[in-house]
Order: structure tokens, then sequence, then C-alpha cells
């Protein structure tokens, strides 16, 4: 019978006209490049050849031998349950050929054809065979089913890897496009170009399956070393690096901390390293960077490694991130993360037994240990891993660690240390109008005089100028760049007035036309009109001040040229990578607080970068009355590092997780994990008695107690006394800890009891309020307070908008403190929203008063005040008000008003899971998690898809969005040389980086399909 070309008699039985013959199984997916992004996942292949159509659709196999008669030959009739969404289409050929439409025999268990079964059976078989054969054919048709999944999943992800394969017809690495590969957006491909395909993609896959196989680069296949030669300009890599890569540690896969001075290309290992953990070993890779610039700069440049090697890079940074991460069976992932992020994601691996599938954690700038505040948060993250045992391999990277040894003891790690730079750097302190240069050699730091500075000065520019700054920048710029470290924001602002009034004329008239286009930019973001102008002669300022999108213009202006000097705070020193030929250090000082040794080479550092330029030099300005201080800050040694765990209950918070996690549950455990952590080995320096006093205020008697034994000694010779620190109490600290979480009612002693009752062996369990602060990653009085406003919020919300809202999720410590007089007047053009939510928090009309006659305020908390103030910005955020107004408004500067929407998304998320874990705020969690993501951006609807990208900021989007680039998809769809020439002053490197991370969120999205599909199968027992 031929199905496709006879007629169908309306009285021939159905399952002659579905026309099964003995024809043998073919697989339904014959061309593997077709695209799929006009189907699902579930649907079939759909013919090119529309005269094929069948006109019965056909049924799944457990449904064939109940089919009835029928008088119609255009559908199935209506008692036939057809199982919905599993073949939503009519259009398949070769009907015939389909596997779900044989059958195995029971007792002889060999193949036959199902046809000739189903004629001599259909009246005659025993129900138990119909029965036995029907479980055999539904097995077969499930196992069919999920293949199918299986591979639709993969034609998607090929699809969006291979876009623009014909716009581009570069030869393998030799541009930035030769691995932007495209298919036709068409769904529909004939045979013939099918089976070329076919013969272009399995030549493509065995060159790789050869290259992966040879793993003749530092372990991986061929394939890297010429993405890094197109991506990075990387032929070779250091001696140094070949080194490191080659010790036993790593092959051995012990833990390592190496330490080189910045710009030594510490990185770089730690890249191979990664992709070496994903490629080889199939583990996932995470990767730790101290700021959200970064994370986003990380995800830039690793994505065209993510696309071609078939692996993914997600980001965890402020409000993105899957916690707990998707789990994949058939892709790995480099997380990118915040030390914050990557510690929620820590533990919710280990929450759900997941934490085998990390490989390897990379720690970048490891030195933060040892700070205040973040510093507690890596070390919690590292002491929990460590003491989890999951074989896990750790590498952490600074330049600046002055006790590497209680480092490595810490970690259990090897030490490696090179004093390696690939460019010179030469280091001059100016004194007076001499510069002299610093040589370091084995006695030590000595200065030698190297010229006497003499500019052309006029006697008003010589007064002025007294430091000969002008002098300074104009020997480097506009021919190269020039970075001027300050000591303030105000300063900055200072210093690049100054150098914009004593500009000379090469800098005058050094690229123009992009200078003009760079403050037409910046005026559209709303910069101020200082900054628009000195951006005219080459000179621009940078510090948090700013709004992301004004630093955005200014660093990628920096990097091309257009911007010669850029006056900035010491932040930038270990924030995104910003290469100069000359570093000047205005004064020794970051902030009021004098520099330290670690601060000067991490600002010294940014001079001489390779690939930017052939040398460096760093001038720090110095005073007479300030050269002894800093020549004893120079010739010391770098700071140690020492554990932050002993001050604002940090402690408590990590044995709190480490008994919400399971991995200790009695005092013994506790203290067992206390000691696997820094502070036995780096304890922290004393406290002086108002830090002790602010800190007890802030955290309890006993937060900021680290009982130690102290020593006096004098030194011989001398009648000089020292203080000596001896060997810490840890178990004094673990039990003090514990007994402030049981006072708390963050923990409780199973079987009832308190302190007292309690010995080592006593199982401690996580009270409801403590696990929802471990859940939300906030400490345990940050919950609290948050708990308390909660309540007072579900007895009487206001919900006439989103101002009550906003509060619930304004941060307690917020630094910003309102002016009354103006908050009097704000308060004055509240509308009915507005009003009845401060009266709510209690702030009424008489406060008002009060705030506009300057009486204190006694009977509403100084932090409601300000949170509502911080609440009422973000609503106007909210209503689309454009930054600069809102900043203008309420007078704070428009980096401060974007720090205050950022901590404000963070902490709605961490709100969001804390109500996770409380059944009777599962109200407030559906309110606040669209809260959440809305408050990441706070954009118009037509910019939020395009801001998702990392590193695209409000100015990008824009120029994408006037472009025609709506969407994610719209951007992966181009190509780079499309980009550049839609979108003004786009190099060819950024779009390439631009497209190649369009795609992979795609392929992302896709894989997250692919997990949750994988999961109903499962659940499914499919």
């Amino acid at each position: 019978m031929n199905f496709h070309n006879e007629p169908c008699d309306p009285s021939t039985p159905k399952r002659r006209r579905l026309g099964i013959t003995k024809t043998k199984p073919q697989n339904v997916f014959k061309a593997a490049n077709s695209s799929f992004i006009n189907t699902t996942p579930i649907q079939m292949r759909l013919s090119s050849n529309l005269a094929n159509r069948c006109d019965s659709p056909p049924l799944p196999c457990n449904q064939i031998e109940y089919l009835s008669e029928s008088t119609s030959s255009s559908s199935v009739t209506n008692d036939i349950p057809c199982s919905p969404g599993v073949f939503e289409t009519c259009f398949f050929k070769d009907i015939a050929n389909w596997d779900s439409f044989k059958v195995s025999k029971n007792k002889e268990n060999i193949l036959k054809d199902y046809a000739d079964e189903f004629n001599d059976e259909f009246q005659t078989r025993p129900e138990q065979n119909i029965t036995t054969d029907c479980s055999i054919s539904t097995s077969k048709c499930e196992k069919l089913f999920r293949d199918e999944i299986e591979q639709s999943f993969n034609n998607l992800n090929q699809s969006i890897i291979n876009i623009n394969i014909n716009k581009d017809k570069s030869s393998l690495f030799e541009t930035n496009d030769s691995f932007l590969l495209d298919i036709r957006e068409s769904g529909i491909i004939t045979n013939q170009e099918n089976s070329k395909n076919d013969e272009i993609n399995k030549f493509t896959n065995n060159q790789v399956i050869l290259n992966m196989n040879q793993n003749n680069f530092y372990g991986l296949p061929m394939i890297v070393k010429g993405l890094f030669k197109t991506y990075r300009k990387i032929e070779k890599f250091y001696d140094w690096q070949e080194e490191c890569l080659n010790l036993d540690t790593i092959k051995e896969r012990r833990n390592l901390i190496y330490a080189l001075p910045t710009s030594g290309g510490k990185t770089l290992v730690a890249e191979v390293l990664m992709l070496r953990e994903i490629l080889n070993r199939k583990k996932n890779a995470l990767f730790i960077l101290p700021f959200v610039a970064i994370v986003q700069e990380k995800i830039w440049s690793l994505a065209p490694f993510a696309l071609q090697l078939d692996f993914l890079v997600e980001e965890y940074a402020g409000g993105k991130g899957h916690i707990p991460p998707k789990k994949r069976r058939k892709k790995n992932s480099i997380y990118i993360a915040t030390i914050e992020k990557g510690l929620a994601l820590i533990r919710s691996l280990i929450e759900l037994d997941r934490l085998d599938e990390l490989g390897l954690i990379v720690v970048d700038e490891l030195h933060l240990i040892g700070e205040p505040g973040r510093g507690s948060t890596l070390e919690m993250l590292l002491t929990t891993v460590i003491f989890a045992n999951k074989g896990i391999q750790i590498v952490g990277m600074s330049a600046t660690i002055g006790n590497l040894p209680d480092l490595a003891t810490f970690l259990k790690a090897d030490v490696y240390e090179k004093q390696f730079r690939p460019v010179e750097l030469v280091e001059y302190v100016k004194l007076g109008n001499v510069l002299h240069r610093i040589v370091w050699g084995p006695g030590g730091m000595e200065i030698v005089p190297d010229r006497e500075l003499s500019f052309d000065y006029s006697r008003a520019g010589a007064a002025l100028d007294p430091d000969a700054l002008g002098g300074l920048v104009a020997e480097t710029a506009p021919r190269a760049a020039c970075l001027v470290f300050c000591p303030t924001k105000r300063n900055c602002e200072n210093v690049a007035a100054l150098l914009c009034k004593l500009r000379r004329r090469e800098m005058t008239n050094h690229r123009v036309e992009e200078r003009v286009a760079l403050q037409t930019a910046l005026r559209n973001e709303g910069a101020g009109l200082d900054l628009v102008k000195f951006v005219r002669f080459g000179v621009a300022f940078h510090h948090a001040g700013l709004a992301g999108e004004e630093r955005s213009l200014l660093e990628h202006a920096f990097r091309a040229g257009v911007i010669s000097v850029l006056c900035c705070t010491s932040t930038l020193a270990a924030g995104v990578n910003l290469p100069a030929r000359r570093v000047i250090i205005r004064a020794p000082l970051v902030g009021r607080e004098f520099i330290t040794l670690g601060a000067y080479r991490q600002m010294a550092g940014r001079a001489g970068r390779a690939g930017a330029c052939e040398a460096g030099e760093s001038v720090v300005v110095c005073a007479a009355a300030s050269w002894a201080r800093l020549r004893a800050v120079l010739a010391g040694g770098l700071g140690a590092a020492r554990s932050a765990l002993g001050a604002g209950g940090a402690a408590g918070a990590l044995l709190l997780s480490g008994a919400a996690l399971r991995l200790a549950g009695a005092r013994r455990g506790l203290r067992a994990l206390l000691r696997a952590a820094l502070l036995p080995v780096a304890p922290p320096e004393p406290a002086s008695r108002s830090r002790r006093r602010s800190c007890k205020e802030k955290c309890g008697p006993r937060a900021a107690i680290v009982p130690r034994s102290i020593s006096y000694e004098t030194l011989p010779g001398s009648n000089r006394v020292v203080c000596r620190l001896r060997s810490l109490d840890v178990d004094r600290v673990c039990d003090d800890a514990v007994r402030a979480l049981l006072e708390s009612g963050a923990l409780e002693v199973v079987g009832g009891g308190g302190w007292d009752s309690i010995d080592d062996d006593t199982e401690l369990a996580v009270s409801k309020l403590g696990r929802a602060a471990i859940k939300g990653c906030m400490e345990l009085s940050v919950a609290k307070r948050l708990l308390e406003d909660l309540e007072i919020a579900s007895r009487s919300l206001v919900l006439m908008g989103s101002l009550h809202l906003l509060y619930l999720v304004t941060p307690h410590d917020s630094g910003i403190k309102p002016d009354y007089r103006h908050y009097y007047s704000l308060y004055c053009e509240l509308d009915e929203e507005g009003v009845q939510t401060a009266k709510i928090l209690g702030i009424t009309e008489m406060n008002a008063i009060r705030m506009m006659t300057g009486k204190p305020i006694t009977n509403v908390p100084e932090s409601v005040l300000c949170r509502f103030y911080i609440a009422l910005m973000l609503r106007d955020l909210w209503r689309q008000m454009p930054f600069p107004a809102v900043a203008e408004k309420y007078g704070v500067s428009r980096g401060a008003l974007q720090a205050q929407l950022a901590a404000a998304a963070a902490f709605a998320g961490g709100a969001t899971r804390l109500c996770e874990e409380l059944p009777a705020r599962w109200g407030f969690r559906a309110l606040l998690e669209p809260l959440a993501l809305r408050l990441q951006h706070c954009a118009a609807p037509g910019l939020e898809r395009l801001l998702a990208l990392p590193a695209v900021r409000k100015a990008r989007a824009l120029q994408l969005l006037r472009a025609g680039y709506k969407c994610v998809e719209d951007v992966a769809r181009a190509s780079a040389g499309e980009l550049t020439a839609a979108i003004g002053h786009l190099s060819r490197t950024a779009a390439d980086h631009l497209v190649s991370s369009a795609r992979m969120m795609l392929i992302e999205k896709v894989e997250n399909l692919r997990a949750e599909a994988e999961d109903v199968m499962e659940g499914l027992k499919i």
C-alpha cells in the first residue's frame, strides 16, 4: 500500500490506512543541523513536502490496538483519547518507518512485522499477551520519546551556535568572528543542503574530537590554543605560567596559592585550570571575584570559549543567578560569582547534597579574606568547603598577601611565589622638585635622585599647580594613557579641573570627533556639566559617585584612547582592568587613612600592562613631612590577612550555617568546624576599646569578644614594652557563640533545655528563624528586623502602590542621612499612598513639623525615617523617573542612588528566600519575588531584556534598541560586522563578545529547559 499516494477508502480499517509495512526503522532526525527555532522540544520534524501530509494524526503506540472504525478519512474519532502535547502536528513523512509502530513478540523475543501480528491477533490474542505487548511497545515509545527530546535540545543548541556562518567567511583563528558560525533562519532546509551540512558537521566534529584526544595544549584540546590566540591575542604562555601549570600540586589536585605582582598574568592560569576541570574532569568550577563589574567583565571574556567548547558560563552577582543552581546532566558550568553569591551557591549545593558537582574553586584577590565585612564571608565560604571534605580543589591568587604561610595552613595548600612582570615597572617618588627613583635591593628599599623637574609654567600656573601634576601628565598624554589616583571623590574632581586649566594644545586637538560623541553620550545619561566639559579636553574623573553607565562609558573611552587622563579613587586599582603608561599617586592617602604597601602596589601595578604598552612608570607625590612615614611603609612588609570571624557575630553565623547544613550537630562538631577556619591560625588584632564598645552595642555583648592570652615583654637593650599574642582559645570562642545563638533562639537543644544542660555530644537543632536567616543569606539580627517589619506589615500593608513593599526591602544600614528641611517639603508633596504608608510607619504631620523646625524626633527611630526616605527614591525609579532627576530631587549622587537600588534588589531576593522557609509568610514571598526581579534595573520594559546581557548598561541598551535589536535573540542572530555598522563607536572586539554573550544566554535558557524536562522524565521514570 502506498500511504502517501493512494486515496483512502473510508471503509478501510484505520490500521490499514495507517500504512504499517515491513520497512526498516529509520532515525527521524536525519538533518542534524536543521533549525528548531520554530518548534517545541517535543515536536517531531516537519516535512518540507506539503503534498506528503497525512490526513490523520498518528497516535501513541499503546493506542494502536484500540482503534475503532471510522467513516471519515480526515480525522481520528473523538472517542480515542490522544495524549495531548505529544504529537502536535500531522505533517510527518514515512510514518511506516517509525519505531513506535514496531513491537516485540513476547515469547520468542524476535522482531516481526507489526502489521501481520496485528491482523492475525487483533481478535484472537489472549488478553494477557495484549497487555504484555502493550507494555513492551510503551517502553519503546518512551525511549523514543526521550531520545527525541534529547535530540531536539541538542539541535536547538547547535542552531544557536551555528548562526551566521555565511555572513563572516573568515578562516579559522584569523579574526574575532572565526567561531561565530551560522545557520539559516528558515525552518525548512532541502535534502541536498542537509546532506552537505551533514558532511561539514561530520568533518568538524571529527576534527574537534581529534584535537581533544591530542590534549597537548597544557592538557587541553588544541582548539583552546586557537581561542586564546583569537580572543586574547596570546600565542605563548610565560615561563612561570608553564611552570605553574606543570606543578605536581596541580597534577595531584592539591590546593594551591600562587602570588605574583599585579599584571603578571595570574588570571590566565586560573582560566586554564577551570577549562581543564570542565573539559577533562567534567566537573563544574566556581570563580570568586570581588566586584560585580569584574564578574560581568569575566563573563564577557569567557563567553566565546563557552560557545565553542560546549560549556556554560553563569553569572552570580547582584540579583542574577539561580539558587540553587540548575542541575545539568549534559553540560558543565563555570559559575562566576561575587563573594556573597558564592557563599549562597555553596550553601544551596550542600543542602541538596550536590556539592560534589563542583571540582574546583578559584578565588581572586585572596587577601580580601582579611578585610572587615566581606572578609568574614569569604572565610565562611572556604571553611565550609574545607570542612565538607568533598575533594574540591581550591586555588587562590593575590599580589598582596603578607602572611602566605598562614593562609597556606588554613587552606592546606602549597605556595607558588614569583616576582615577575612582563613589562618593566619603574617606580618614582616626587620629593619637592626632584624625582627620585625607588630601587628595591637585597638590603631593602632605597631612593636614587633621577632628575629635577622643570616645566615651562607661568607664574600663575606654578602657583596653581605647586606639585607639577600638569607637567607630569603632559609628559605622557595624549600619546599614552595616564591614571591619577586621588584620596577622595572631591579631590578627583578638583584635580581633573586643574588639569583642564593647564592643558596643552596637543591635548585639545586629539581625537576631537570621538570626544564630541562621548560628550553627547554622557549628556544623554544625565552626567554633570563639569564631567561633560572635561571630556572635551581628554580628561575625566571616575569614582563611586558616578552612575554605572557613566563609568562604563569612561572606561571604554579610556581603553580606546579617547580619554587620555583619568582621575580616580583607589577602588579602581582593584576593579576593572584599565592599564596605563604612567600612574600618578596624588598623595600617600586612601580616604583619610595613610596608604598601605598593599594599596600602593595595587595602584602602581596598573602601569605597564602587557599588550597595552612597552613600559610602565609610577610616581607617588609626597610632601616632605610625610616622607618618613611613607618610607617606613614602602620598606616594611605587606600586611597580614587576619581572620575577620572575631567580630560582628561572624563566628556565630559560621556555626549556625554548619548546624543548618548538617555539617555539625553537636558542640564537639561545631568546635571542629571553627578550628578549620582561619581564626585559629591568624586571629584578628586586638580591638581598641572604642571599637569593642561599638561592636558590642551593634551585635551583642559577646559578638566582639575574641578570648586569647596576651603577654607583655620588654625588648632586650631597651625600655620598650611590646604586646605579644599567644594561641587563641577557639573552644571558648565557640562556646560563647553557641550560647549567644541559643539565647537568640536561632539554635535549640534537642529535647529541650538551655546552655547549662548541654555537653559536647548534646544534639543541637536550628530553629525556623535560624534556618530562614541562612536561607536568605542574612545576619541573624537583620533577619529579626525584617521579620518585625513583616509582622507589622501583615496587619496593615498598604497596597495602593509599591511604596510599602519598597520600604520593606530597603536595607537598614544605607549610610544616607537626609536633609530634614528638604524631607519636610517631600512629605508635604506625598500622595495618598505615601501618606498612608508614612502613617503606618509612625511618620505623622507632627513629625514633619519637627523636621522643618529642626527639633529632634523621639517617637520614630532614625532608621525608619532614613529607610522611608530611600523608599521614596526607589518609588520614583520604579515609576521610570530618570536617574539624574531622582538624584537631584533627593540630593544624592547618581552612584549612591544606583548602589541603593542594587542593595534593595539583593535584599529583596534574600527576603524572598527567607519567606520561602517560613510558611506563615508565604504571601510576602508572592509579593517580593516579582519585586526583586524588577528592582534589578527599574528600566523601561523595552530595555529590560537587553540589560540582561552582561556588561550592557542603559546607554548601550538604548543604542541596540534604536538600531532595531529589541531582545537578546536579535543580538544573537546578528554578526559582529552588522553590530559595528549599526552602532557607533562599538569596536569589533566588543561586538564579537556581545554576540557571543547573547548566544551563551540563549544556550543557558535551552539548558534550563532541558534540565526541567529531565526532571519531569525522571519523576515519570522514563
